[in-house]
């Protein structure tokens, strides 16, 4: 029913209890790019220990990528990371996601198999850390 599957969807407050929504827009204010800075204690939370922050769901546009909008909204990340006094930032991402890893390995981060893991959709989850301290 309608109203099983809205169960699943987080409502604004909700999603503001399990992390930081960073939104990038261009000029005209239309939005070309998220990312997920998650909670320490956020029910969303799959990969960080104790010290460390994680985020999901970074997304950015087709008609604005190549124009350092992951770049910074990862950044964002790292700069929020590090004003929380994380020790690392982790991530995960799909093996078919060059771009991204690229990107990640450019902005300092490695990839750390020991720590990967099965998504029940059937891909891994190819686990990134970025050393903070």
């Amino acid at each position: 029913t309608t109203a099983a599957n809205a169960s699943r969807f987080m409502t604004r407050a909700t999603l503001e209890q399990e992390g930081a929504l960073i939104i990038a827009v261009d000029g005209k204010r239309a939005v070309i790019g998220t990312v997920l800075f998650l909670h320490p204690e956020s029910i969303l939370r799959q990969l960080a220990k104790e010290t460390e922050r994680e985020f999901r769901i970074l997304a950015v546009d087709d008609g604005a990528r190549g124009r350092g909008i992951g770049e910074a909204l990862v950044q964002a990340c790292i700069d929020r990371a590090l004003q929380h006094g994380a020790s690392a930032l982790v991530l995960w991402t799909q093996p078919s996601m060059h771009s991204a890893q690229r990107l990640y390995e450019r902005l300092g981060f490695r990839r750390v198999p020991e720590r990967d893991e099965r998504d029940p959709r059937g891909f891994l989850r190819m686990v990134y850390v970025r050393d903070l301290r």
